[in-house]
């Protein structure tokens, strides 16, 4: 299972990160890749949805790992015999905080998705990591 991540800096300190993060009706706004995402509950570990992506499509999607402040995982399987894992990071660094987003691939195929698909995907990281920053900055 590997796992493809970026990471970056910010002026926001890791709180103001996480409100934005945990409040998932505002990611179609700074998240170039969202086009929509609907929770079936709480923002907490086993909340189910789905959620809309301009590559992707519609995919059902479960929060793993939610740790408040800090961590979660989003877990869906957008292809066959593979599961996809988006851990999402927030942590306090000297002049604000560190976020990071990473992919990994689990399943029959998983190897073979994250060799295919891993680079890139963690790559289209880079804007809706900036587009968080723009956005925890902005206030």
């Amino acid at each position: 299972m590997n796992d493809h991540r970026r990471s970056l800096e910010t002026r926001a300190d890791a709180q103001r990160i996480w409100d934005i993060w945990s409040n998932a009706s505002t990611w179609p706004k700074w998240n170039p890749d969202v086009i929509a995402i609907s929770l079936d509950g709480p923002f907490a570990t086993g909340t189910a949805g789905s959620m809309t992506t301009r590559a992707g499509g519609t995919h059902k999607i479960q929060l793993e790992d939610v740790n408040p402040g800090r961590t979660f995982t989003i877990r869906t399987s957008p292809a066959p015999l593979s599961t996809f894992h988006f851990k999402c990071e927030v942590a306090p660094a000297r002049d604000g905080s560190q976020i990071s987003q990473g992919v990994s691939m689990t399943g029959p195929l998983g190897g073979l998705m994250s060799a295919m698909m891993g680079a890139r995907m963690a790559a289209g990281f880079e804007p809706i990591l900036e587009g968080l920053k723009k956005e925890a900055e902005s206030k």
